[in-house]
């Protein structure tokens, strides 16, 4: 008969997804893993599989737990123009949170770790941004009818450009001492898809 495990899986994988998150995949050793979970070796491996699957289920778990996260500003009623500049805003907060040490998006991190160098990861974080297009998509969508759009570029084009705004925020946000750095980044993405106001 088998022995139960002695962990909780849940609290052992965000325990290994805030190391992954602070150090990154490569520098997170197995050794780092067994110290910061305090679960064994062959535990790890028995209940996770390898440092990569265990990685990936990182990543998923980091999805579930984050993929709502500032969207929902995005789902608040009001003029859009202040919706998406409130968005931005609380990006930027969350980007350079100093108590966080400024780890950035996993997700993010991740693409520009092995985005270009494992295939599965790579497929598994476009996954990741195609929802997060969606999610512009449809708060533009939902926008059209006000009139406050710009007639010039579609939706997909809008929604695409925000997303890749978003990246490059987050990555600023990571280095940059200067918080104006990231407001006239997203002012300009706002002013983009947005009508002047009146």
């Amino acid at each position: 008969m088998a022995r139960p495990r002695e962990f909780d899986q849940q609290q052992v994988l965000d325990k290994a997804l805030d190391l992954f998150w602070s150090k990154g995949f490569e520098k997170t050793s197995i050794q780092d893993l067994v110290q910061h979970t305090g679960v064994h070796r062959g535990s790890l491996y028995d209940t996770f599989g390898d440092k990569n699957q265990l990685f990936a289920a990182c990543l998923e778990r980091f999805h579930a737990l984050y993929k709502d996260h500032l969207f929902l500003i995005l789902k608040e009623s009001g003029e859009p123009r202040e919706i998406l500049e409130h968005f931005f805003d609380e990006l930027i907060s969350v980007a350079m949170n100093n108590d966080d040490q400024r780890r950035g998006c996993f997700i993010t991190n991740t693409s520009m770790e092995l985005g270009s160098v494992d295939t599965q990861i790579s497929s598994r974080i476009g996954i990741y941004f195609q929802d997060m297009e969606a999610r512009f998509k449809d708060f533009l969508q939902r926008s059209q009818p006000s009139g406050a759009l710009n007639d010039n570029l579609s939706i997909d084009e809008m929604a695409r450009f925000l997303l890749s705004t978003r990246q490059g925020l987050l990555v600023l946000g990571k280095t940059s001492p200067d918080r104006s750095l990231l407001e006239d980044a997203s002012k300009v993405a706002v002013f983009a898809v947005m009508k002047p106001n009146k």
